[in-house]
């Protein structure tokens, strides 16, 4: 059926017919999943008890402080059918937007929201189910704002989708024992700086931007307001910054380019780079306009050697794992220079999403054993934010791992996160 579904979502996208040839003949495809299957099974999120206890797991749990263990980077997302007020494009649910439509029902299918309530409270009540015996530690959810022009309007058809702050607040108060969250707050809305003063007061521990789908130019001197109220605040800002192809929207792909982000820094703004940069080129305008366009996580990495930055630039490995973004973990596993400056995240639902996810082709560079990718894929099928944490504790370039700092994230979320120890 899997097969069928997938062969059919192809022919829409005009990629493929609908033939057994096609079939086979896309087994070659970049995004081809490993085993074949496309869709997550959504399975209990228990463990069977056999795999609960294997080594593979067990040892990733080791030296964890899960009081320290906060999950930096996961979205609260839903399709509006409670009181929740999120909002989706209607061209999510348009299957002449095929684009969206797929995207949408990937992550649908991928947040294995509960059954028998709505969509919205199923995907809040799975995400609890998740905790994996970690009850200590904590995920924060993102909120996410509307785009809006630099007059300040609101531009819906320039959307992907809206998650409220109020939404993520109330989610926070409810399980406060489970739930952190960051705020969205567009810098170009007239009322950012009393949204962002209303936001830290309701428990924000922070904001998060994705400036090519919101239509954010961190470079703009109109966000200089908002960026003095988060110094003066010291809340972080979560800032994706690399190409972005998981949310549709404004789509200026050249607000991702890590570079822009000086501004924020030089005026004093705690600054945290979501996936490393990891992915795409832009323009190096340390050398001007016309400067030659290189790869954004190359631009990352300069901005994390500038001494000047340190205690303030932090960035998260969220998505690293991703098929179009493994080309940087082997520096970011090696350079045990930036480890403290480094947070765990999951960008949840996305490990969830099959196809984008190669167990295969991390162990082809042997970030991880074939027992490991073993395991990682039935715990998979289970609980895809243990598989996410298994996995990014396992990565490993010639004996190397990520550090124990990289998963203790609480202190930079609370604001003590600024040196080595």
């Amino acid at each position: 059926m899997q097969r069928r579904y997938f062969i059919s979502l192809l022919g829409l996208l005009g990629i493929s017919g609908l033939s057994a040839y096609s079939y086979h003949k896309f087994k070659t495809f970049k995004y081809w999943p490993d085993n074949n299957q496309f869709f997550n099974k959504c399975l209990d999120s228990q463990l069977p008890e056999e795999l609960a206890k294997h080594e593979v797991i067990l040892s990733a749990l080791e030296g964890i402080d899960s009081t320290q263990l906060w999950d930096g980077h996961v979205h609260l997302i839903g399709v509006g059918d409670s009181d929740s007020g999120i909002w989706i494009n209607p061209r999510s649910r348009n299957i002449f937007y095929i684009k969206d439509y797929a995207q949408f029902r990937f992550y649908l299918n991928a947040s294995c929201s509960s059954p028998n309530m709505s969509i919205d409270e199923g995907f809040v009540d799975r995400l609890k189910s998740l905790h994996w015996g970690q009850r200590e530690s904590h995920f924060v959810l993102l909120a996410f704002d509307y785009t809006y022009n630099e007059q300040g309007k609101r531009l819906p058809d320039k959307t992907a989708f809206y998650t409220p702050n109020s939404y993520a607040a109330r989610i926070h108060k409810e399980s406060p024992n489970t739930f952190e969250w960051l705020a969205s707050i567009h810098p170009y809305r007239k009322d950012c700086v009393e949204a962002l003063e209303k936001a830290i007061f309701d428990g924000a521990r922070g904001v998060k931007w994705l400036p090519p789908a919101q239509g954010i130019n961190p470079a703009s001197p109109l966000c200089d307001r908002f960026y003095k109220a988060l110094a003066y605040w010291d809340i972080p800002l979560l800032c994706h910054c690399g190409e972005e192809r998981a949310v549709n929207g404004a789509q200026i792909q050249e607000y991702g380019n890590p570079l822009l982000l000086r501004r924020a820094l030089d005026q004093g703004v705690k600054v945290v780079i979501a996936h490393c940069a990891s992915l795409g080129a832009s323009r190096d305008t340390d050398k001007g306009s016309n400067g030659p366009v290189i790869s954004n996580f190359e631009l990352f990495s300069r901005l994390m050697d500038e001494v000047r930055y340190e205690g303030r630039l932090f960035a998260d490995i969220s998505a690293i794992i991703l098929r179009s973004h493994v080309s940087c973990i082997k520096t970011v596993i090696t350079r045990y220079d930036w480890h403290h400056r480094l947070l765990y995240g999951s960008d949840y639902p996305l490990p969830a999403v099959i196809p984008i996810i190669s167990l295969k082709l991390l162990q082809e560079k042997q970030y991880i054993t074939a027992e490991q990718a073993k395991i990682l894929e039935q715990v998979r099928e289970h609980n895809a934010l243990l598989f996410n944490f298994v996995l990014m504790r396992h990565l490993q370039v010639e004996g190397q791992h990520l550090s124990l700092a990289v998963f203790h994230t609480r202190s930079l979320w609370t604001g003590t996160r600024f040196n080595k120890s």
